[in-house]
């Protein structure tokens, strides 16, 4: 019996190692032509997905994000180097700025955090960063939030 109990203790502290204690994301797009604004957001505290069309935050639906969903967030983040993208990826031409969708994305898992900003015309985006970004998107349309 005690044996049983020291098991359990183990596989525990594994658990907690591969999952971690603390996870939020918040991806902000906007601007164009149309003057868009799209804010979806996560926090594992309340293990709800925001999503918000309104600037004002005023029409904000949110829904609980399943635990499978919340695991290939956090895998995408790892695995497409979310961590080391830089922090800001330029607009190729200045003359452009007005219409182009800007984008930011904030992650924090544990005690790291990071943000990235760039917009459509930005060059040297890299594509792990548009995977993340699709990953976002999808599952709160599949939520049908978007």
């Amino acid at each position: 019996m005690l044996l049983r109990i020291m098991s359990n203790n183990i596989n525990i502290k594994e658990n907690s190692i591969n999952s971690p204690s603390s996870f939020s994301f918040k991806y902000v797009e906007s601007g164009g032509l149309a003057n868009n604004y799209l804010v979806i957001s996560f926090d594992s505290d309340s293990n709800d997905l925001k999503v918000s069309a309104d600037i004002s935050g005023a029409n904000l639906n949110q829904k609980p994000l399943e635990e499978s969903e919340k695991t290939t967030l956090i895998d995408k983040f790892t695995k497409k180097d979310f961590f080391n993208t830089e922090s800001t990826y330029v607009t190729e031409k200045e003359d452009e700025d007005n219409t182009a969708i800007s984008s930011s994305l904030t992650v924090t898992i544990d005690n790291d955090i990071h943000t990235t900003v760039w917009t459509n015309k930005s060059k040297d985006v890299p594509q792990g960063l548009i995977e993340i970004t699709n990953e976002i998107r999808n599952i709160a349309h599949g939520k049908k939030m978007v």
